[in-house]
């Protein structure tokens, strides 16, 4: 199985520090074409539905695809409001609805944690969340991990799993270790 990448309390991705000058400016570059790119699907899948594509909207998307942490409302709206100062904090929150009740953005439960937002479908890697239980880190595994778990389930019992929307709980490898 894939070790689980490590998203949570880290810096967005920058380019390796091996790197030279040029692969820097090339991998700055190739995310933010990503990103440029991710914006504009999602502006695209909006006027699909015959949605208004907001400033709102767009800002929401942007700070969700600039990074792999998992933010929270306020974080997504602290954020949103450096890319587009004049944004208020309610229109951001009712971006997040919209955006989520279009299958453009989920919401995962952390527990104690709370509530975090990331792009949904196929803008992003399918993928589960783990939470270690004793440092709050929070680790995305591959989406197929469950997969045998959610076939039993559905077999047996007729139940159709759906673990994108929550944390499983456990101990990270580093507070394992401690």
């Amino acid at each position: 199985m894939a070790t689980p990448a490590k998203t949570a309390r880290t810096a967005p991705k920058t380019a390796p520090k091996t790197a030279t000058k040029t692969g820097a400016k090339t991998a700055a570059k190739t995310g933010a074409k990503a990103l440029r790119d991710t914006v504009e699907v999602t502006a695209a899948r909006l006027r699909e539905r015959g949605e208004r594509v907001t400033p709102a909207r767009l800002a929401v998307v942007e700070v969700l695809a600039a990074t792999d942490e998992h933010l929270s409302a306020e974080q997504i709206g602290e954020r949103a409001e450096g890319l587009r100062p004049g944004i208020h904090r309610a229109t951001v929150y009712r971006a997040l609805e919209a955006l989520g009740e279009f299958g453009l953005v989920t919401h995962v439960h952390l527990g104690r944690a709370g509530t975090t937002y990331h792009l949904s479908g196929d803008l992003v890697p399918r993928h589960i969340h783990l939470r270690c239980s004793e440092c709050g880190t929070v680790l995305d595994a591959p989406g197929n991990t469950l997969d045998p778990v959610r076939r039993k389930l559905q077999r047996d019992l007729g139940f159709r799993l759906a673990p994108e929307q929550v944390a499983l709980l456990g101990t990270c490898a580093a507070c394992a270790e401690a």
